[in-house]
């Protein structure tokens, strides 16, 4: 057995089973709340103070105890009881040893309900402001990479079969949109992140006068929850940003899968850092693309931590449920993975070294600019879907004759269609391809320079 938990003790005759204890305690998970929870608490005690249940010595020896609290903590001196359950325990616990009585006070009208999403959305607001951060870092190097990319010549793929030319740098920024769009949501979760639920205790409401607003105010939220049994129950907020690293993970993950692919000999489009690679115990030959594939293989989990939350909630009953305690595990794991699969995929990409030779070679080796052949005809005044046909029937000649499409000769391409002109070899070469694309988010480089020019307006570079 161990001693009852003063704070919520009063009714049991019994002692929390040691068995019970240790199921039970989240102290080895949400310590890592401290920093949000002592400031949750000073801004809250001075509330209290505010509306006149504690005075200002009150105040100030809370404060001060909060501030020693936070030393300890930080110097890795502070002594973390698993019997206090919580983070929120521990240090009220360690509070009151420090000022004596004045700390009993501090909880007054405040839960461990609402006290913990407090605590949760302002670490999710510093948290993703640093994703956000690492966000624009990996973009800012997608930019410069594009930029010098605007000319290089590559076979873009459909269904992983060489489709139609395009430019090295349009294929990069391809991967901007997608994370541009990832830095959009982190930027509209925050919006409601920001409505603080600080003042709605359990789940009533506060009856001791705390100006909610100020208070939200003083903790740097914009807003106020507009009903206390919501504000305390739900966890949509912790779901949204683990839905928005998630479906980054994805969007990392689809790079990284083309990184691993490009780097293999078969491909041989780019050469990853030598440090961000790995060899093999047995083949000495090996560079292992290992930090994309584990970039790749981590995002599994970040979708699994999504799928749990959202489980985690959909059978609760409104308000508050212990089940809650599980969501901060998952939560931590996806920031961590978010964290350092940006912070590695930005290495990779900064360091990349792209093989322009072998993107030229696999443009020229094949039936590439097959649709333009039909759009030619379509130009010749024939509908596309027998344009469609007689270039196809010219593809099947050119593989018969074991020719490239370019390599048929005018008097063969006039017998599949009297309308073929010698200007039809303007269209089957490959840079002419690229730049006749030029409606807008097309590859002709043009309007990838469109591209990259408004990505530096957005991230001001």
């Amino acid at each position: 057995m161990v001693k009852k938990n003063t704070s919520w003790g009063g009714r049991f005759k019994k002692q929390t089973a040691e068995k019970a204890q240790k199921f039970s305690s989240s102290i080895s998970v949400d310590k890592k709340l401290y920093k949000e929870d002592i400031s949750g608490s000073v801004a809250y005690a001075e509330a209290l103070q505010s509306a006149g249940v504690i005075n200002k010595s009150e105040l100030a020896k809370i404060k001060s105890g909060l501030k020693q609290i936070k030393q300890k903590i930080e110097s890795d001196k502070f002594n973390w009881q698993e019997a206090l359950e919580d983070v929120h325990m521990n240090i009220e616990s360690a509070l009151e040893k420090i000022i004596g009585s004045a700390a009993k006070k501090l909880h007054t009208g405040r839960s461990r309900n609402d006290q913990v999403v407090t605590d949760l959305k302002l670490h999710l607001l510093e948290k993703s402001k640093e994703i956000k951060s690492c966000i624009t870092d990996l973009l800012e190097v997608l930019v410069l990479k594009a930029d010098s990319e605007v000319d290089t010549l590559m076979p873009g793929f459909t269904h992983m079969q060489i489709a139609q030319p395009i430019t090295l740098g349009h294929h990069l920024m391809a991967w901007f949109e997608m994370l541009s769009r990832d830095l959009d949501r982190f930027e509209e979760c925050e919006i409601r992140l920001k409505i603080s639920p600080l003042g709605s205790g359990a789940l009533a409401g506060n009856k001791f006068k705390i100006n909610r607003m100020k208070l939200a105010k003083s903790l740097g939220f914009s807003e106020i929850t507009k009903n206390s049994i919501d504000a305390v129950s739900d966890r949509d907020y912790v779901i949204e940003m683990l839905f928005n690293i998630s479906l980054m993970g994805v969007h990392l993950s689809r790079i990284s899968e083309e990184l691993i692919i490009w780097s293999s000999s078969q491909f041989d489009y780019v050469d990853l850092p030598e440090e961000l690679c790995t060899g093999s115990s047995i083949m000495p030959q090996k560079k292992n693309p290992d930090m994309a594939e584990l970039v790749r293989g981590g995002s599994s989990k970040t979708i699994g931590n999504l799928v749990t939350l959202l489980s985690l909630i959909k059978n609760q009953p409104l308000s508050y449920n212990r089940d809650n305690q599980e969501d901060k595990g998952p939560l931590f794991d996806s920031i961590e993975y978010a964290l350092g699969s940006l912070d590695i995929t930005t290495a990779m990409i900064a360091g990349a070294e792209f093989n322009h030779d072998s993107m030229l070679t696999d443009v020229y080796d094949g039936h590439i600019c097959a649709t333009d052949l039909a759009e030619y005809l379509v130009m010749k005044g024939i509908p596309f879907r027998d344009a469609h046909a007689i270039s196809g029937k010219a593809v099947q000649l050119a593989e018969t004759s074991d020719l490239l499409l370019s390599e048929l000769s005018l008097k063969d391409l006039k017998k599949l269609n009297a309308l073929i002109e010698k200007d039809v070899f303007k269209h089957l070469d490959p840079l002419k391809s690229i730049t006749s694309k030029s409606s807008i988010g097309g590859t002709a480089p043009s309007q990838v320079l469109k591209q990259i020019a408004h990505a530096k307006d957005k991230l001001k570079l």
